[in-house]
């Protein structure tokens, strides 16, 4: 019975780890820049699992459901900083940068230039052909000259 006494009284006294302090302000930023809750977790040194709960405990939701509506907010602002980019080259952001996230994060991708082709191709192609074979058999030739003569 006085082993039971001692080890609540270890139990009573033991001394908590204080809690990290998060900054929210950071996370919604985070969130904004397509940041995982994992990633966000390391960048203040805690557990994913611990994270998940804080944020469900300061959110009253999960993070799943909050993530979506934070992560297009940082996407429309991609899409601002784009259009103001092309309005006046003088506008904040990198250039190659935000073509990068336009065509990684927002889908684009610069529309495929058909090649033009000339009314009559298929001759040009036909005509480029035979060419070529006129010239294979030339060497062929060449070649059957040659092995006669030794």
């Amino acid at each position: 019975m006085e082993y039971l006494f001692e080890i609540k009284n270890l139990c009573e006294n033991r001394m908590v780890r204080p809690k990290k302090e998060i900054n929210w302000d950071i996370v919604e930023k985070l969130i904004e820049c397509q940041c995982s809750a994992n990633e966000i977790a390391g960048k203040f040194r805690i557990n994913h699992d611990t994270f998940y709960r804080r944020f469900k405990d300061e959110y009253g939701e999960s993070y799943q459901d909050y993530q979506s509506t934070i992560q297009s907010a940082g996407l429309a602002d991609l899409r601002a900083m784009l259009h103001a980019k092309a309005l006046n080259n003088n506008a904040p952001g990198n250039s190659n940068i935000l073509i990068f996230l336009a065509k990684t994060l927002l889908g684009m991708k610069e529309s495929e230039i058909e090649i033009q082709k000339a009314p009559n191709q298929s001759d040009i192609d036909k005509d480029h052909l035979i060419m070529n074979l006129q010239n294979k058999i030339a060497q062929l030739e060449e070649y059957g000259h040659q092995s006669e003569a030794k």
